[in-house]
């Protein structure tokens, strides 16, 4: 912790990060065209700071991201589920997790590959899918947990308004939300996340040559 907040380059690479989050949220940017559905990609500055600084920062940078979350839903809803991010519990808690996760399956795909730049990149795709993944489930999650007959009704009237025409049912339409959703933003995180990161790695191994 100490170290982290004492080195001038954590902290700039935190606060870039932070802005960066801050800009995906605010415009168009934020969300990627992937075939018939639009992946956001607002959690992966989260993902590449807990990779590449650890733990302790993919938190930080984590529940910034959920407080970004929830003055959206707050002072911008747009999506007829927007509105239930304004409790924390659904827009902050999960994305507490999403750099940890993230860092963890990173460092652990790294210790068994061993093979320097190799198995930095292997274990960034892996630790940018289980940060993404982590991102998805547990939002879906905490929704389920403390708005499940809201959502229910509130999808479900939507769907006989004929606003919703992707699925005939909640339940149809909760499976195919997550699922696409899942998918998508994963495979745009791991493709992100990895390019970003193997070209810090790079650099900071010919800076410490």
């Amino acid at each position: 912790m100490n170290k982290l907040f004492k080195n001038p380059r954590n902290l700039t690479f935190l606060g870039v990060m932070l802005a960066i989050t801050i800009i995906l949220d605010s415009t168009p940017l934020g969300a990627v065209p992937v075939g018939a559905v639009s992946a956001t990609i607002t959690h992966i500055p989260t993902i590449l700071t807990g990779i590449i600084l650890g733990p302790v920062a993919g938190f930080i940078m984590g529940t910034s991201l959920g407080i970004v979350s929830l003055i959206h839903a707050i002072t911008r809803p747009v999506t007829i589920l927007d509105p239930l991010f304004a409790n924390p519990l659904v827009s902050v808690l999960p994305r507490m997790f999403i750099g940890v996760m993230a860092y963890y399956a990173y460092s652990l795909v790294y210790k068994v590959v061993k093979k320097g730049l190799f198995g930095q990149t292997v274990g960034t795709v892996i630790g940018a899918v289980i940060g993404s993944f982590t991102n998805t489930a547990l939002v879906f999650l905490m929704l389920y947990i403390v708005y499940a007959e809201q959502i229910v009704e509130k999808v479900q009237y939507a769907i006989e308004q004929k606003w919703l025409d992707i699925a005939p049912t909640f339940k149809a339409f909760a499976i195919l939300t997550f699922t696409t959703n899942a998918v998508a933003e994963a495979f745009v995180a791991a493709i992100l996340t990895t390019a970003i990161a193997v070209a810090y790695f790079k650099y900071n191994k010919t800076r410490n040559v």
